[in-house]
């Protein structure tokens, strides 16, 4: 008898360390960025796959950039009738957005803010979207060697509560992949 619990003890520790050893190795990085100092809080959380370390860390700098580039480049100057003064066509448009973003995610932005007509361009007259406050503390976490995801939750008087997520790719630079927004109601 002895010698069937001590063999389902040994089966029992011998699991509990493998269990822990592919524990370990499977986490994920969750950056926690102060935006003041950019300072960065590392916590672990559990992933499916090991993430090997890009070349090119994406960094607090580069989310600034290119969330501030994407808007720049959404916010067109327009003349007294909202008319686009640089560009006369959603293509041409989209195309300005390929050094920040994919086409797919330009091309939701542009078909919501700008109409095409035969003259050129217009642009909706409303408010920009929620979106990344450069002040503000945010979440970065590493989806895989080339993919990062950082996640905010802010609060203005406009939208209120909310929680933007950006995906940015690394593909010969950073780019923004995919935009979503969280609202919250009280």
């Amino acid at each position: 008898m002895k010698k069937k619990q001590h063999g389902a003890l040994r089966w029992i520790v011998t699991v509990a360390i493998l269990a822990s050893i592919i524990m370990i190795s499977n986490t994920i990085d969750v950056e926690h960025v102060n935006a003041d100092n950019q300072q960065k809080v590392i916590t672990s959380q559990m992933k499916e796959n090991p993430v090997r370390q890009h070349e090119s860390a994406l960094t607090h700098e580069d989310v600034v950039a290119l969330t501030n580039t994407f808007m720049d480049i959404l916010v067109q100057d327009v003349d007294n009738d909202y008319k686009v003064i640089q560009f006369q066509r959603k293509a041409e448009l989209l195309h300005a957005f390929e050094q920040v973003a994919t086409k797919d995610v330009a091309k939701d932005f542009v078909d919501f803010y700008y109409m095409e007509e035969s003259d050129g361009m217009y642009i909706l007259p409303t408010e920009t979207p929620p979106w990344f406050i450069e002040e503000n503390d945010y979440d970065m976490i590493t989806i895989d060697a080339s993919t990062v995801k950082v996640m905010q939750e802010n609060t203005t008087d406009l939208y209120g509560d909310y929680k933007v997520e950006f995906e940015f790719t690394y593909d010969n630079g950073w780019r923004i992949t995919d935009i979503n927004y969280h609202q919250f109601f009280v």
